[in-house]
């Protein structure tokens, strides 16, 4: 190392010269690698956020202290969280704190949770979420850990589809092929049913009629015989009238016959209305859009309709109110109905059993505000508060096996709430009975 005449610092020799010329380019080298690095990690958060943005599934992901840090609209949805309330929240907690059976979830046997500890995958089917208005849905999930750049565990990311709603979906669309066929068949039905029915009335009309006149008849023949018994000429025949008389009971046709023609007009007119109310169910929704609705009229129909359900455990008792016209799918608000008075059924048949006891269903309609409202009260067991928060889940049923699907209900929400924009809502005492309210707007 020499020294510097003006200066009088030592310089460096030629080695020490290339020493530090080496460790520059070392630094150099190390800041290209980290300028590298930060690009990758800022790259890879965009695809992050783009993930999230587009992808068809729903993904949230969660911190090291499983809180929720970011949530696609995907799973926002499926939710029913708003970003800024569901951020910052713990995952665990938020949407997955409680078993299908109502008992709690612990927090340590949770995939999630298993994640952040251990860094594994899991692929779990057949789980249930919880939305923010207390209600479930059946899922899949995949849960993975999220590293840093130094390789430890900073998160997890958690990507899940909703079988429910997939379920109901193709329960949909398959149910719907069954109405449509159910349809078309009641189509049938009602019109081969309908064309000899129309002659049967007409018959029953003139023979009761022709009854009327040959009574009259009958009535004035007496009377001439009783007048011509006095004369001894014709005393012979008008007795033998008189035997005949006593012999075919004259006197009871006249007093059942005219009875028998009233219950047979009965039967017609019942048979006639349950044609109409078939006819009515066959050719409703056509069109995908909503028609002019008489929602009175619907419930009339369907009351015809499912009267085998109710007629041998409750009577049913009206109270229609003067409903406006509202536009409406008048097919599913029958199917909604429908449901909900075989459900009542159900409810008094498990209180009445099988002896002479009867129940009751009561349908109300009235407005109010701008609303048209059904109300259907039953005089049921009632629903236990246990699983109140689960009626309108799909494929939930306390009914025995065969006995019920767990769709209709469910069915019956997306109806009113998606397709129509009204609500559907319940009452109940256990050991009462429940009622059901049906909101829709008129402004539909």
């Amino acid at each position: 190392m020499g020294v510097d005449a003006q200066s009088g610092f030592e310089i460096p020799g030629a080695d020490g010269g290339r020493r530090i010329m080496a460790r520059d380019q070392d630094i150099k080298s190390l800041q290209q690698e980290l300028d590298s690095a930060r690009e990758a990690l800022n790259q890879l958060r965009y695809q992050n956020e783009m993930m999230l943005k587009w992808v068809e599934g729903a993904v949230l992901l969660v911190d090291r202290r499983g809180r929720i840090i970011q949530a696609n609209s995907a799973a926002l949805a499926a939710l029913g969280w708003k970003e800024d309330e569901l951020l910052g929240r713990s995952c665990h907690e938020t949407i997955h704190h409680t078993l299908d059976d109502g008992s709690p979830y612990p927090r340590e046997f949770c995939p999630v949770y298993a994640a952040l500890e251990d860094g594994s995958s899991h692929h779990v089917d057949g789980d249930i979420f919880w939305r923010k208005d207390g209600t479930s849905f059946s899922v899949d999930y995949i849960a993975c850990s999220t590293r840093d750049e130094r390789n430890r565990i900073n998160g997890a990311v958690l990507t899940f589809r909703n079988l429910t709603e997939m379920r109901l979906q193709e329960a949909k669309r398959i149910h719907g092929m069954k109405l449509e066929s159910i349809g078309e068949l009641s189509a049938g039905i009602a019109h081969e049913i309908n064309t000899p029915m129309q002659f049967i009335a007409s018959n029953l009309t003139f023979l009761r009629e022709g009854f009327d006149d040959i009574l009259e008849l009958l009535h004035r023949y007496r009377a001439f015989r009783q007048s011509m018994g006095r004369d001894e000429k014709y005393a012979g025949i008008c007795r033998e009238l008189a035997d005949f008389e006593e012999e075919i009971d004259v006197e009871y046709l006249e007093e059942e016959v005219p009875g028998a023609f009233e219950q047979t007009e009965d039967g017609v007119d019942r048979v006639t209305r349950l044609v109409q109310g078939l006819k009515g169910f066959a050719h409703a929704d056509r069109s995908e859009a909503k028609q002019e609705t008489d929602i009175n009229a619907i419930i009339e129909n369907t009351l015809v309709v499912c009267r085998n359900e109710y007629k041998y455990v409750a009577d049913v008792e009206t109270r229609l109110g003067d409903l406006p016209v509202i536009r409406a799918h008048p097919g599913d608000i029958g199917q909604v109905i429908l449901n909900l008075v075989v459900n009542a059924a159900h409810a008094i048949a498990d209180v009445v059993g099988s002896g002479d006891e009867r129940g009751r269903i009561t349908i109300e309609t009235r407005t109010e505000d701008d609303e048209v409202v059904v109300s259907v009260v039953d005089t049921g067991k009632g629903i236990p508060d246990a699983i109140r928060n689960r009626i309108f889940d799909p494929f939930f049923t306390t009914k025995e096996v065969g006995l019920g699907s767990g769709q209709g209900l469910a069915i019956a929400r997306t109806i009113i709430h998606d397709k129509h924009g009204g609500t559907i809502s319940f009452t109940s005492t256990p050991g009462q009975g429940t009622t059901f309210f049906v909101r829709l707007p008129v402004a539909g």
